[in-house]
């Protein structure tokens, strides 16, 4: 009986047409979606076109099947199908078997590859965030373009154009992209594709060259894959110097398509052409050139450059932004002090957010400049805050967030974005100096200790850390070591010896604590805060509290850091130190 009644209802499906709808639906459906998966990359659409049609195409199937069983089509037009006679059916029932199921296989053939197809193109679609601390699936590591023109002068050109595009790809939420600074630590080391994936956790590693001729310029990118070492994409441009965007636009949604990654952002739009003027824009990079070396001479270089780049466009605003950023390191670099720089850091970044209110530099230059120039706790906090959600991968912001907290002796909240800072940026010397305190901070003295070699590693000649590191040795008792941190640090910073040798030799002789006075007051390297600092560890509290008020009057950028660091803890509960952390709104 059960049989008789499948029988019926198949030859009723094959008297309406379902069945033959059902074939041609699936068929014709699959074939579109199999050209989508070809046109979307060569076309550079966003994956999202081949999910959409995908998606269609399936959601179309029921009602395209709903619509065959109710009605016809006749050579007067579309009718509502007529109830079938009994007799009808019988006789597609005693039809041949070949005859009577061939198109019910070849309907269930083509929808089971139908479905098959759509599930397995929305399956691909990318999800967007990718898990953190390994290799992922839509990663990638954009290394500094090799110069080929032969001037060494033409360094920053492919620096530049290496930033610009990992600016650009950082504009797509489901591409994990490394830091600037872990990524250009490969820089001359001669590192393989395996390596460099290995140690930043990606995938695909971009690599290429760039040859300027006057206004002419030779750009060659290609996309290599991690996992065995082979191009995925390659391409060679030529062209002037105003297309420069143009260039950068196309190697980005080249890369785009290479990948598969779902782009949220408009066709075109992943490059922003951030000047008309292409001088201009030439200036900018060679500023920002100058700003990622982090010394005070390339600051000035730096200034120099960005303020040339206003003169060409008053109306700037990345130029605007990086010197702000360049602005607010000057005084801890051992340039001018906060009170000289300060209103020309504060116009800078006013300028900057006028012109772009979206400027997540711009956000993150005004929140130092209120942390350390202006004490504005909440103001900084707000600024750093809104600088993340502008652009979530900016390590600097994470970073000097995380300074911020430590200042505010919100420790916990300061280890997290510490962290936030090394994932993103893992080979930054400074993220890593800043997880080194975070963690002294906390008691784990032996773990900070190696977070400081580990920074020296990737920075020799940075001052801070090492200054730290002898620190830490001396409150863990290991004199020997401290002293001789404390002579290397004499050596990077040209400072006189003495005076750290008289620090070391009174922690073993108190009573020579009048003459290692004398001497901490031959402003040792960081200035007053760290002569504090000293006699802080050697419990003169009264000669700590003159040298801290002096430090205030200076306003010496490094400050704020006595409501946090261990040396203070004593004075935690003397009224005179409380009213000169209220002074700073502490």
């Amino acid at each position: 009986m059960a049989s008789r009644g499948y029988q019926m209802l198949m030859a009723e499906l094959k008297r309406r047409h379902v069945l033959k709808v059902v074939a041609v639906y699936a068929a014709a459906a699959f074939a579109v979606m199999q050209a989508a998966d070809f046109l979307v990359p060569a076309l550079r659409l966003p994956d999202a076109f081949a999910s959409a049609i995908a998606f269609t195409a399936l959601v179309g199937f029921p009602i395209a099947v709903g619509l065959a069983w109710v009605f016809d089509l006749t050579p007067q037009g579309v009718r509502r199908t007529d109830p079938a006679a009994s007799e009808e059916l019988e006789a597609i029932v005693a039809e041949p078997r070949l005859r009577r199921w061939g198109m019910g296989v070849l309907a269930l053939l083509t929808t089971v590859v139908f479905v098959l197809g759509g599930w397995w193109v929305l399956r691909d679609t990318p999800e967007g965030v990718a898990p953190s601390g390994a290799a992922v699936e839509r990663s990638i590591a954009v290394l500094p373009f090799a110069d080929l023109s032969g001037d060494p002068g033409n360094e920053y050109f492919g620096d530049g154009l290496a930033e610009e595009l990992m600016n650009a790809l950082n504009r797509i939420p489901s591409l994990k992209v490394a830091a600037r600074t872990s990524a250009f630590s490969f820089k001359g080391r001669n590192a393989d594709v395996q390596e460099i994936g290995g140690e930043l956790g990606v995938s695909t590693v971009l690599e290429g060259s760039v040859r300027r001729s006057g206004d002419r310029i030779r750009v060659t990118a290609q996309l290599v894959d991690v996992a065995d070492g082979f191009p995925i994409w390659s391409e060679n441009y030529s062209a002037e110097l105003t297309d420069i965007f143009t260039i950068q636009e196309e190697i980005a949604q080249s890369i785009v398509a290479a990948l598969k990654v779902r782009l949220t952002v408009p066709q075109g739009g992943l490059v922003r052409a951030s000047t008309p003027n292409v001088e201009a824009y030439n200036r900018y990079l060679r500023g920002r050139y100058f700003w990622n070396q982090r010394t005070l001479p390339s600051f000035r270089l730096a200034i120099e450059e960005y303020n040339q780049a206003i003169e060409l466009d008053p109306d700037y605003a990345q130029a605007y932004a990086g010197l702000a950023e360049t602005y607010v390191l000057l005084p801890e670099y051992g340039g001018a002090s906060i009170p000289e720089i300060g209103p020309n850091a504060r116009a800078a970044v006013e300028k900057a957010l006028a012109l772009d209110p979206n400027s997540s530099a711009a956000y993150t230059a005004s929140g130092y400049l209120k942390y350390r120039f202006e004490w504005d706790w909440a103001g900084a906090e707000a600024d750093f805050q809104r600088a993340i959600d502008l652009e979530p991968d900016y390590a600097t912001a994470h970073q000097w967030y995380a300074e911020l907290l430590i200042v505010l002796r919100r420790f916990d909240e300061a280890r997290t974005e510490a962290k936030t800072a090394y994932e993103l940026d893992p080979l930054a010397p400074a993220g890593i100096l800043v997880r080194a305190i975070t963690l002294e901070l906390d008691g784990q003295m032996a773990a900070a200790i190696e977070e400081y070699k580990a920074t020296l590693e990737l920075a020799p000649d940075f001052a801070i850390p090492t200054y730290f590191l002898a620190l830490a040795y001396v409150h863990l008792g290991d004199l020997s070591r401290a002293d001789s941190t404390f002579q290397h640090l004499a050596g990077l910073t040209d400072t006189d010896p003495a005076t750290y040798r008289a620090y070391i030799d009174v922690l073993d002789e108190p009573e020579m604590i009048p003459a290692a006075t004398a001497a901490l007051t031959t402003s040792p390297v960081f200035g007053l805060i760290a002569e504090a600092e000293y006699l802080a560890t050697l419990g003169q509290a009264e000669a700590t509290l003159a040298v801290l008020e002096q430090a205030y009057e200076d306003r010496e950028p490094f400050l704020p850091l006595a409501n946090a660091l261990a040396p203070y803890e004593a004075l935690r509960s003397d009224p005179r130190f409380i009213e000169f952390l209220r002074k700073m709104k502490l």
